[in-house]
């Protein structure tokens, strides 16, 4: 006997309530908030490495062909991509001079442990244990995997990051709840080949999966560039080309630095556009003045 309309209906308006009520539960921001940390325990311990691992198959792995279809694409980014971005969790790539500047003013304890999104797909070769854990991120994983994560000095912290920036990898930091751009919780050292947050943004877009960019712009010194066309090669979100003889930001740069570290020539540096957030309050919270809100679009930014 046919299932009737309206049992249908209300089967599928159950099934979207769950992650529905999720995804608004990150309007709650207050870093501190327990609802907040309580959903950052929740992601960690039972979403995170499931999502990375189906993600990575639907758009780079076994599932793919099922990923590439249009239709598929243009719903799971409205419906999924796009409010988990906003609203979820998503990344800002920092230069790595910024990102040993951010440790080094970091306050309370520090953690690393193995990256989420390879134990997910295993399906890259660079080191395992990269993923640095930090305020309230600190709390949730080390709670949820104990024997996975260990405490570190900000020494060490920054010995991760140097080897990493060595192999090639660019740092992001990862921020949950970014309404609050505060709630930063993890530094991430991520490959092009094996990051899925980067994989969903390069297939997706900005505008489905956006990355916080914006702090910071590839400026050429056109005296200096060659046109070697070594920053194109590295550059993750293919902003840079060669142009009139040199190499120029033309597409959007979203400051990760990996273009003015690899410039033979050292013609490339990393021009602040605008300053970064403001630093915290004497109790660790929000600056005065500051108001969440949602992660704004803007023009693309190039030379």
């Amino acid at each position: 006997m046919p299932m009737p309309a309206t049992v249908m209906l209300a089967r599928a308006a159950g099934l979207l309530a769950a992650p529905a009520a999720a995804l608004l539960a990150h309007l709650v921001i207050a870093e501190e908030s327990r609802i907040r940390k309580s959903l950052l325990y929740i992601f960690a311990r039972h979403i995170e490495v499931p999502l990375l691992r189906v993600s990575y198959h639907l758009l780079r792995g076994k599932w793919k062909r099922i990923g590439s279809n249009r239709l598929f694409r243009a719903v799971a980014s409205r419906l999924f991509a796009r409010p988990f971005g906003y609203l979820g969790d998503t990344a800002k790539p920092v230069p790595y001079r910024q990102a040993l500047r951010y440790i080094d003013a970091l306050e309370g304890s520090i953690a690393v442990g193995p990256c989420r999104c390879r134990i997910g797909h295993r399906a890259c070769h660079h080191p395992l244990e990269t993923d640095i854990v930090l305020r309230t991120g600190y709390g949730a994983w080390t709670r949820a995997f104990p024997r996975d994560y260990r405490t570190i000095s900000k020494d060490e912290a920054k010995e991760i990051v140097t080897m990493c920036h060595g192999l090639g990898m660019m740092q992001m930091i990862f921020v949950h709840c970014p309404v609050n751009l505060y709630n930063e919780y993890v530094i991430c050292n991520c490959c092009t080949c094996g990051c899925v947050p980067y994989i969903i943004h390069k297939e997706l877009g900005q505008r489905n999966y956006p990355l916080i960019d914006g702090y910071y712009l590839a400026v050429t010194d056109r005296e200096r560039c060659k046109g070697c066309g070594t920053c194109v090669g590295v550059c993750p979100f293919d902003a840079r080309v060669l142009r009139e003889g040199g190499g120029r930001t033309a597409g959007n740069c979203y400051g990760c630095g990996m273009c003015a570290d690899a410039c033979p020539e050292e013609a490339i540096s990393m021009k602040m556009l605008r300053d970064p957030l403001p630093p915290r309050a004497g109790d660790g919270g929000w600056p005065t003045g500051y108001r969440p809100g949602l992660y704004r679009q803007h023009k693309p930014y190039g030379e």
